[in-house]
This record gives structure tokens, sequence and C-alpha cells, in this order.
């Protein structure tokens, strides 16, 4: 939803939403009109959801292979969650996200996706002896202010980028440095707890344990059961610690069941996960496929786009090349800890846990310059497109009637972020206004938007975007608005109408 008709001076854009089946199929159409000529109005080509959810997704996602098209399937994934996305989404991370150092990953993949952290880490704790949970909570205990730190220093990197994406400010690459280096020291801090907990639990297992475990990694299934039976309790650990320390079952489970190589897996947005593809799978129930989100996205864009990605990859090859060649060396201490402690070189891990940092922002770096260059060559056509594209993956139709009245307008509010943007997002890139506080807000009063005279006459009468308006806009906007330039054509379920205006009375 526009706020009725009003666009960016720069840029005359006519956007049709159609709705059918209250939100069932969402199709986005773009008459864009420029001094150049006009361009008839198209349909968006509707995105095939055959691969979602498929076998495909393990091998795009977890595949250990980094060619040239890996790489832009990649970048293009990340790309288009950055531009589509919010700061907030960039916030977000996984379980077990930091230190993915312990083959986890290759667990996933060579199980095809059966294999669940928590299920697994609730059954290792479950077979736990009283000595070998207090080690592992010991580990919790310790990394609580490093992780505090290494969330606190990615938060600040995230900050420096966005700037960049969404202000068109200069990347402070020395700032970003330094952070990268502050990153992966902390970074490899956590690592080195966890392993060293990691190997002494090795010590303890009884052969009872080993072989319930030797069983589990044949069939992760066979873990679910004890897993889901039994529930992790501290005294000394909080709910979120409670969560740690079941991941920490996990990886200590990946390590000690799996091989050297394992760990070499990582899964495919690495290095640089910094622009929100993990909240696009959280939120779409893991049914985002990236290999499809990048496909699908890359046919949006102009052959010029396209070029800025894929000098992007080759710009970043020498650095990625570098970022797996310094963590095959990190791996390589840490497996000291199991195999030969007394090698253990702390100072050498140091230093590569820092150039690993540095590493992995460089790589960062590259991407967001490119993003903001496709991003600044975009036209309003192909946002629309791109957020409607968002929209299909994190929205499923099916569930809309189901959610309670916040939840529901929360969802139906990504109609409306193609034009308006997300919250949070900066003003400079967005179509129409901000529709923050947009409830008790006088019409057409935002500065910098070219409202339509539709709009214009309704705040020459003083009128306001009461619950009321908002409601006979979201209705027919043409009825209410008369010449309106958003050819919106309206929500016709009124619960629908009234769950998205709470929504945006809450913003």
């Amino acid at each position: 939803m526009v706020e009725a008709g009003s666009v960016k001076p720069q840029s005359v854009v006519h956007v049709l939403i159609v709705m059918r089946n209250k939100i069932g199929r969402v199709l986005i159409g773009i008459i864009f009109l420029h001094v150049a000529g006009i361009f008839e109005l198209t349909a968006v080509e509707e995105k095939p959801n055959g691969e979602r959810g498929s076998d495909d997704w393990i091998a795009s996602e977890y595949g250990s292979g980094r060619t040239a098209k890996d790489m832009q399937t990649a970048f293009a994934s990340k790309g288009f969650a950055w531009l589509s996305g919010s700061p907030a989404d960039n916030e977000k991370l996984s379980i077990g996200k930091n230190a993915q150092l312990f083959g986890f990953v290759a667990l996933r993949y060579q199980s095809g996706r059966a294999a669940n952290r928590g299920a697994l880490g609730r059954a290792f704790h479950g077979i736990a002896t009283d000595a070998q949970r207090a080690l592992l909570e010991k580990a919790v205990m310790e990394e609580i202010p490093r992780l505090a730190a290494w969330w606190t220093v990615r938060e600040q990197m995230l900050r420096l980028l966005e700037i960049h994406l969404y202000e068109g400010g200069e990347i402070d690459t020395a700032g970003l440095e330094e952070l990268g280096a502050r990153f992966g020291e902390i970074g490899g801090q956590v690592a080195l707890t966890e392993a060293r907990a990691f190997a002494a639990m090795e010590d303890l297992l009884s052969d009872t344990q080993r072989q319930t475990l030797a069983q589990w990694r044949q069939d992760p299934e066979q873990a679910i059961g004890p897993g889901n039976d039994h529930r992790i309790r501290s005294e000394a650990l909080d709910r979120n610690e409670l969560k740690q320390l079941e991941d920490l079952f996990a990886k200590n489970f990946s390590w000690i069941t799996g091989e050297p190589a394992d760990s070499r897996i990582i899964p495919l947005g690495q290095p640089a996960q910094f622009f929100g593809f993990v909240s696009i799978r959280q939120k779409s129930g893991h049914a985002a496929n990236r290999g499809q989100i990048a496909k699908s996205f890359l046919a949006m864009l102009t052959h010029h786009q396209k070029t800025i990605l894929r000098t992007a990859v080759s710009d970043s090859e020498g650095s990625i090349a570098d970022f797996l060649r310094v963590r095959d060396a990190i791996l390589n201490q840490l497996q000291l800890l199991r195999d030969d402690a007394e090698s253990f070189d702390a100072e050498a891990y140091a230093k590569l846990s820092r150039e690993l940092g540095i590493l992995e922002i460089n790589v960062a770096v590259v991407e967001a310059r490119a993003y903001r260059r496709i991003r600044e060559n975009m036209t309003p056509r192909q946002i629309a497109r791109m957020m409607d594209l968002r929209g299909e993956y994190i929205m499923d139709p099916s569930q809309i009637e189901m959610l309670d009245a916040e939840k529901r307008g929360e969802a139906l509010y990504i109609l409306c972020t193609g034009c308006h943007g997300v919250v949070g997002q900066r003003e400079s890139l967005q179509l129409g206004p901000s529709l923050v506080d947009i409830v008790g807000r006088p019409i057409a009063a935002v500065d910098g938007y070219a409202y339509s005279n539709a709009l214009k006459n309704l705040a020459s009468s003083g009128q306001v975007w009461t619950p009321e308006q908002l409601n006979l806009f979201l209705v027919a906007p043409k009825q209410m608005a008369p010449g309106t330039k958003m050819e919106f054509t309206g929500l016709l379920q009124a619960e629908d109408r009234a769950a998205l205006i709470g929504y945006l009375d809450k913003l």
C-alpha cells in the first residue's frame, strides 16, 4: 500500500497490486512513466515453486564447491536478501552460526537434513553423566561474555555496511578491517573454549556412550525420540544459555562422531554472513531455496547489473580462497587438541583467527559495494518484483487466515514494502513515504514526495490518516482519492484491512 499515490519527485510510478482470494496470489505489475516514454502494464512472471524444499536445497546450501557459479549463487541470494530486507533481518543468525567449525554442517548435508540439531543435542545430554554435563555447562559460562562481545562487534560491522547501502556513504574500510580482526579473534576464542571442552568430553566417554553416538551418526533419526523425550535443565543456566548448551552438545556430537574433513564443509553463504539470508530462511520455515532465489533474482537483473555481480565474484575469489585456506589451518590447530594437545600453538591460532575475520569482512565489503551499485540501477518495476518475490517466500497465503490479528497484519505488511520500504530501512531508498507513525498523521504531510492532486485536496481540508480513512483507502483507493497515482485495487476482506491497520498503528 502506498500513501495514496505519493512518489518521489524524480520518478512517477504506478504500481498495480492485484489480489485474489484475499491475498492468495499476489501479482505485481508496474506502469513506469518517464520522459523517455510509457511502458505497457505487464504482469510479473510467477515464480516456480517446484524446487522449494526439494533435495536441491541440500546441495545448493551445503555443497563444498566454490566455483564461480557457486559464488554467483551465493552473492545473488545474499544480495536479494539485503536489498529486500531490513537492518533487523541482518541481525539474525541461526543457533550454532558462531564457531561453526565442528562439522555439524557436514552432518546435515550427509544425512539429507535428517540430523536435527536440537534433538541430537538433547539426546546426547540425556546419556551424559553429571560430570560430562558440568564440563559443557562450564564452557557455556566461560563463553557468555565472549559471545556478547562477538555480537557487539558484528552489530558494529553491520551498521558500517548499512550506511553504505541505505545512505550511499563511503565504506570505512580501515574501521571494518579493525573490527574484522576483533571479530575473528573473539570467534576464535569461543571456538577454542568449545574445542577444549569437546576434547575433554571425548576422553570421558564410556564404550556404551560411544556405541550409542555411533548409531545416531549412522541414522540421526534414531536420536529424535530420545531427544524429544529429554529436557535439558540446569540451575546454573538461564533459558538462552540452555539453548547454547544444547547447541554445544550437538556440535560436540558431530565433532566426535565425524571425520576432520567434515569440518571443512560450510554453507554456501560463507564467508560474510552479514546480509540477511538467514532471516529469509527462518521466516520461510526453511523452505527458501538459495539456488532458486538466486535464479529468480538474476532473472530480474539487467545485463549491466549482472556484470556488477559477476565482477564482485571475480574480485572476491582470492579473498575467499584465502579464507578457506586460513580456516583449514584453524581446523588443523583445533584438531591437535584431540590428537596432540601439547602441539597446539596458541599464538599461531590467535593470529589465524584475526586473519580469518579480516578476510571475511574484506569479502563483505566487495559484496556491499556491488549490492549498492545494483540497487542504484534498479527500476521501480524491479524493486516491486523483488519485494513480491520476497513476499512469496516469507508469506504463506494458505496460513494467513490461521494467524491472529497481530501476526496477520505483520504478514500483510510485506505488500506495502515494495514502495514504502521495510521498517527500519533508510528512507533514501523508498519510493513512497515511510508508514511509521502514519496512523494519526496528516495526509500528504511527508516532505520530499510528489503527492497526487487527489491527496493534496484531501490534505487541504485538514484530513488525517485515521484508522477509518485508512480503511476507506484500503477498500478502494480510487474511490476515496480519485486521480491517485497508484493503481492499488484494495483489500477486499475486512479482516485483512483491520489486521493491517492494527499493525500500522503500532509502527
